[in-house]
């Protein structure tokens, strides 16, 4: 028997077929420069089995229009992008890499899908199927299930192979002709119908998708919020209790006042002549009590992005082709996953050991080996494919400074979820000065615990003195102050990722590639960490917006319903072509709307 392995990058096939062949294996040139065929010996389920492991480079097909359409944009009606037939062709740079597969699947008894495991490895691996059966029909096709590039798991993987999930498949085939019709269809009516706006860029594509634009929506909702805020004056009492100690230092209290403000200048000016003329504050309640900072849940791809766009100042997209070069490397699980539960028999302890050798954490993760150790919280998250990013080998050899920052990340996380919670001491303390209530809250930080390694998060003390119910003091400070009310910040990078997540834009594995784009396409720019508008974003939107849509085109309710749709197909509850369908109908219908009021877009567009 002779089996041909796929896997879905160059890199990828070269560590497999070193860890499949123990680096024993002959290799061959392919008509694509960056890929090699490696021959080796397998011994498959105790019999000698000989193994072809070969690449792609990502997808290898691509969706046109038949006929003159394709290219035309002139002298043909847009709206017929939603109906005419499409073909499904080798893209222009995976024409080797297709002839390559097709010849050794010519020879070859077996298929074995080596792809990422998710959706978009799934559908590639379709894709080869087709391509190799073109040249062998009667050619097995076996899946493997894997998550890390560790050698046990991927012999596993190879000794107990799976079945292509046809649904998942389908499901991104449907994604996949939905993107490209409506897409085509809008860019085609917005780039031909705006030119006259860019007259130094006269081949400027104005694009649209239906991740895409949602994204955009968020970032111009947020910018017109910030634009259309009136400030608001309001007025507030200010109290605070200075505590001498006896070696002659000062700890201040500062007592929050429990209406906060309010709005009404003179109503807040008589409660605090009130508070005056009482003079003396009443301590009338003190509640303490342990408490406790949670370690994080399991570390997830739209976390990743979230926490470490914050801690380490990059983009999400920058982040996502770090974890993917880490997992290649095979130094970190499968970067893209749902899951934040590990399964009740995962071996943490020796991948706790790869890392009590580094000079930054490697102390904690002795600690943890000499009993700190506590199982990690289950999060609620498990797409029953992957388990929460971690690291799987330690080395930093090779690695640039953003590189080992990332893995660094993936490190004191994983360590930190297997540490205890943060411990400590709370007390709440309530003075009464007539009507009017403060409160005043201490912490004091009894064990840090996996603050210690995980760097990322913070909690800090605060001090304040003995306060026991009944004591009464005269405040230090009693003020009557003014504030006016401030706008809403733009949107950092954590947020809009938070906006995504929740309103289903893309998936875990997406999310950061629709970002880049909307800042690739000139709709907005990144100002010191923030998502700022360019004039055609904003433009574009706010056109839309005005046009009388029963569902906006920049919300996110069109996708997330996709999106519920695709899943749908991946369990089995509807079939792929009323997805295709009812998809279709609901943006055919919308695009005729745009057509009919397009005037509004370009109002809008001179207007900004």
């Amino acid at each position: 028997m002779h089996v041909l392995c796929v896997a879905e990058k160059p890199s990828v096939a070269k560590t497999l077929a070193e860890i499949l062949s123990d680096s024993r294996f002959d290799t061959r040139p392919s008509a694509d420069m960056y890929v090699k065929n490696y021959d080796f010996t397998y011994n498959l389920n105790n019999r000698p089995t000989q193994f072809t492991m070969t690449a792609l480079r990502g997808h290898i097909t691509e969706l046109h229009f038949d006929g003159a359409i394709d290219r035309n944009w002139q002298d043909y009606n847009f709206e017929d992008l939603f109906h005419v037939p499409i073909r499904k062709t080798i893209a222009e740079q995976s024409i080797a890499l297709s002839n390559n597969i097709r010849n050794q699947a010519r020879h070859c008894d077996v298929l074995f899908i080596w792809t990422d495991c998710d959706r978009e490895g799934e559908a590639i691996g379709g894709d080869v199927a087709d391509v190799c059966r073109e040249a062998n029909p009667r050619i097995q096709v076996w899946r493997a299930r894997f998550s890390t590039m560790q050698p046990p798991e991927i012999h596993r993987a190879a000794q107990n192979h799976a079945l292509l999930d046809m649904r998942q498949v389908e499901a991104v085939r449907i994604r996949t002709e939905l993107d490209f019709r409506i897409g085509a269809a809008f860019t085609r009516l917005q780039t031909t119908r705006l030119r006259p706006h860019f007259h130094t860029q006269n081949n400027k594509v104005v694009s649209y998708g239906s991740c895409q634009f949602p994204t955009l929506g968020f970032v111009v909702d947020r910018y017109q919020q910030i634009q259309n805020f009136i400030p608001e004056p309001f007025w507030k009492i200010v109290l605070s209790y200075v505590h001498r100690r006896d070696d002659g230092s000062e700890l201040v209290t500062m007592f929050k006042w429990r209406r906060e403000h309010l709005f009404d200048q003179w109503a807040c000016f008589i409660l605090y002549e009130i508070c005056y003329e009482k003079k003396i504050a009443t301590v009338t309640q003190v509640r303490s009590k342990s408490t406790s900072k949670w370690k994080p849940l399991p570390l997830t791809t739209v976390e990743l992005q979230k926490v470490a766009c914050r801690a380490l100042r990059m983009s999400g997209h920058q982040i996502m082709n770090i974890a993917e070069k880490l997992y290649n490397n095979g130094l970190i699980s499968y970067p893209r996953t749902e899951t934040d539960q590990f399964d009740p028999d995962f071996d943490f302890m020796s991948l706790i050991n790869m890392q009590t050798g580094d000079p930054q954490w490697g102390q904690y993760a002795q600690l943890l080996r000499d009993g700190e150790f506590e199982r990690p919280r289950n999060g609620r998250g498990n797409d029953r494919a992957h388990p929460p990013i971690h690291p799987t080998k330690y080395s930093l050899a090779g690695l640039n400074a953003d590189e080992k920052r990332v893995y660094e990340f993936i490190v004191r996380r994983f360590l930190g979820c297997c540490w205890k919670n943060a411990l400590g001491h709370e007390t709440n303390v309530e003075v009464q000065m007539d009507t009017e209530y403060f409160d005043a809250k201490g912490l004091v930080i009894l064990q840090r615990n996996y603050l210690e390694v995980y760097t990322y998060d913070r909690w800090n003390g605060n001090e304040i003195p003995e306060f026991v119910q009944g004591d009464e003091f005269i405040p230090d400070t009693l003020r009557f102050e003014s504030g006016r009310t401030t706008a809403p910040q733009l949107l950092t990078e954590p947020d809009l990722i938070s906006l995504m997540e929740k309103n289903e834009i893309g998936t875990d594995a997406t999310i950061a590639e629709h970002i880049q784009k909307i800042i690739d396409r000139g709709y907005v720019f990144k100002e010191n960490q923030y998502f700022r508008p360019l004039t055609l974003g904003i433009a574009l939107v706010l056109g839309y917006d005005q046009i009388d849509f029963e569902t906006s085109l920049s919300k996110p309710f069109l996708r997330r319903q996709m999106e519920a749709d695709l899943k749908s197909i991946c369990e089995g509850n509807i079939g792929q072509e009323e997805v295709l369908a009812r998809g279709l109908a609901r943006y055919r219908h919308m695009f005729q709307r745009t057509t009919e009021e397009f005037a509004r877009i370009n109002a809008s567009m001179t207007q900004y």
